[in-house]
C-alpha cells in the first residue's frame, strides 16, 4: 500500500521492472489481513548497506592458535577496508586486553565477517559503530 504523498514521490520507480528494495512499515488493523506501507522505493544496483565504522574482535587465548592469528593478519590485508579494528585478547576468568591495531582498516562485509567467526568462534566479532 502507498499513501497519495508517498506515491507522488515513488511514482517513477513503481513503474520499474527492476529488483528494487522497498523501505516502509507494517500496519496492523484489527480485523484485516497485515499491511506493508512503502515509504521508499530504491532499485537493488542503486541500494546501499551502511557497513560498520568499526568493530571489536574477541580472540580467545584457550582455542586461538598462531594459525588462528595469522590466518587473522592475512585475512584483514586481503579485506582492506575503512572500519577500525580492536582486538580484545582475552583468557576466560583472567584478563582482557584490548588493542587497536594500526593499519588494520577492514571491509566488514558477510563475507569478512563470517571469515572472522569461523577463525574466532561464533560472537567474536562485535560491531561498535
Amino acid at each position: 500500500m502507498i499513501f497519495p504523498e508517498a506515491y507522488k514521490k515513488l511514482a517513477e520507480k513503481v513503474k520499474l521492472e527492476v529488483p528494487v528494495l522497498i523501505r516502509g512499515g507494517v500496519r496492523i488493523e484489527e480485523g484485516a489481513n497485515p499491511k506493508v506501507t512503502a515509504n521508499e522505493i530504491i532499485p537493488l544496483d542503486e541500494a546501499r548497506v551502511p557497513l560498520p565504522k568499526a568493530l571489536r574482535i574477541r580472540i580467545p587465548l584457550g582455542s586461538a592458535t598462531g594459525d588462528t592469528v595469522d590466518a587473522l593478519h592475512a585475512l584483514c590485508l586481503e579485506r582492506k577496508g575503512e572500519a577500525k579494528v580492536l582486538f580484545d585478547v582475552e583468557r576466560d576468568g583472567d584478563f582482557m586486553v584490548v588493542m587497536e591495531a594500526e593499519g588494520y582498516n577492514v571491509m566488514p562485509d558477510r563475507t569478512f565477517l563470517g571469515r572472522v567467526e569461523e577463525l574466532c568462534g561464533r560472537g567474536s566479532v562485535r560491531v561498535i559503530s
